[in-house]
C-alpha cells in the first residue's frame, strides 16, 4: 500500500466501502497524525464499515474524517490501544477484548505504512450476540416480527416472524429493508427513540406480497449495563383485521346518518283543529292534515272511506251493505 502522500485518502471509501459492509466483522481505515518527533498524536478516521460503527455506539458523521476523541469507546479504549500499538514498533497485533458480560471479541490492528493503519473487530460469540439467549428465546415466542435496528439504522437482529414477513433484513438500512429509500426517513421513529429514549407507537400500510397490510409498530430503547442507548427494538403487530372491521363500522356508521338525513320526523306539539283536522303551521296558517304532512314527512295518501263514515254519509250505497 503506497502511503497517503501518493495515494489519495478520498479514494478510500470509494474503494473500501462497497466490499466492507459484505465483511461480517468491525472494519475501519485510521490515518495515524504524528508529531515533529514521529510520535502519533492523533487518530483520524477515513473509512469505517456499518458493524464498526454499531460496535462504538456511533453513527458515521460522528467518527469519519474526524480525530478520534480519547473518550471514545469505553469498553474498547480504542484510542489509548492504538496509541499504544504505534509506539511498540509492531506493524501487526491481535488482541481479545470484552465488550461486556459473556461477550468478546478479537482485535487485529495492522500498521502497513507510518500513516495508516487498519482495524479488524470480530464478534467471538455466535449468531446475534447482541441480545442474550434468553432474550432470544422471549423474542422469537412474541409471534409478531420483531427487529433490532443499530445507532446507524442497520438491522442487528431478526426474529423467525420478521424473516417470514419481510425475508432477510440483517445488515441492511432499515430505510432500504423496509422503506425501499435511500436516505433516512423524514419521520424516523428510531430516532426519536434515540433521542428521548421514550417508547413510540406507529401505524403504517404496506403492501406485502401483493396486498395491503396495516402494521403497528412499538419501537422501544436497548439499554446496556451503563444504560446508554445501544439500539432501537422494533415489534410489528399486524391490526389488518381490526383496521378492516372499523372501516366497516364507519361505512355502515355513514350509511345510517345519510339515512336518517333523509328522513323527516314529525316532534312537539302540534295545532289540531278539534272540528276540521286541519293543522296550524309555524307561520299560523291553517293546512289540511294530508299537505302538512306531505311536506314535513315526506309522505304521500291514497284516499279510501272507513265502513262507519260510509254508512253516515252514504247511506243510499252502504246501507244494505
Amino acid at each position: 500500500m503506497q502511503t497517503p502522500g501518493s495515494f489519495p485518502l478520498n479514494l478510500l471509501q470509494q474503494i473500501f466501502i462497497p466490499i466492507s459492509n459484505d465483511f461480517h466483522c468491525a472494519l475501519s481505515v485510521i490515518e495515524v497524525l504524528r508529531d515533529g518527533s514521529d510520535t502519533p498524536r492523533g487518530f483520524v478516521t477515513r473509512v469505517a464499515n456499518q458493524l464498526f460503527c454499531e460496535l462504538l455506539s456511533v453513527q458515521e458523521e460522528d467518527i469519519l474524517d474526524k480525530e478520534l476523541p480519547e473518550a471514545l469507546g469505553q469498553t474498547l479504549a480504542l484510542p489509548a490501544l492504538l496509541h499504544e500499538f504505534c509506539a511498540s514498533g509492531k506493524t501487526r497485533i491481535r488482541r481479545t477484548l470484552s465488550l461486556g458480560p459473556d461477550r468478546s471479541c478479537s482485535l487485529q490492528a495492522h500498521l502497513p505504512c507510518p500513516e495508516l493503519l487498519t482495524i479488524a473487530i470480530r464478534d467471538t460469540q455466535p449468531g446475534q450476540a447482541m441480545i442474550s439467549s434468553q432474550a432470544e428465546v422471549i423474542l422469537a415466542s412474541l409471534g409478531d416480527p420483531c427487529t433490532i435496528v443499530g445507532r446507524n439504522f442497520s438491522v442487528l437482529y431478526e426474529n423467525e416472524a420478521a424473516l417470514q414477513l419481510w425475508g432477510s433484513t440483517l445488515g441492511k438500512k432499515c430505510y432500504t429493508a423496509y422503506h425501499d429509500r435511500q436516505s433516512r426517513c423524514e419521520s424516523c421513529h428510531a430516532e426519536e427513540v434515540f433521542t428521548n429514549g421514550k417508547i413510540h407507537k406507529n401505524e403504517k400500510i404496506a403492501n406485502i406480497n401483493g396486498s395491503e397490510r396495516h402494521l403497528e409498530i412499538t419501537s422501544t430503547p436497548l439499554r446496556n449495563t451503563t444504560g446508554t442507548i445501544t439500539a432501537v427494538v422494533n415489534i410489528t403487530h399486524d391490526v389488518t383485521i381490526r383496521k378492516m372491521t372499523e372501516k366497516g363500522k364507519e361505512l355502515l356508521i355513514r350509511e345510517l346518518q345519510g339515512s336518517l338525513a333523509k328522513t323527516k320526523r314529525l316532534n312537539g306539539l302540534l295545532h289540531l283543529c278539534s272540528y276540521c283536522k286541519k293543522i296550524k303551521d309555524n307561520s299560523g296558517a291553517w293546512q289540511q292534515l294530508e299537505s302538512y304532512l306531505r311536506s314535513h314527512a315526506e309522505v304521500e295518501f291514497s284516499h279510501g272511506i272507513c265502513q262507519e263514515c260510509a254508512e253516515k254519509h252514504l247511506p243510499q250505497i252502504f246501507k244494505n251493505r
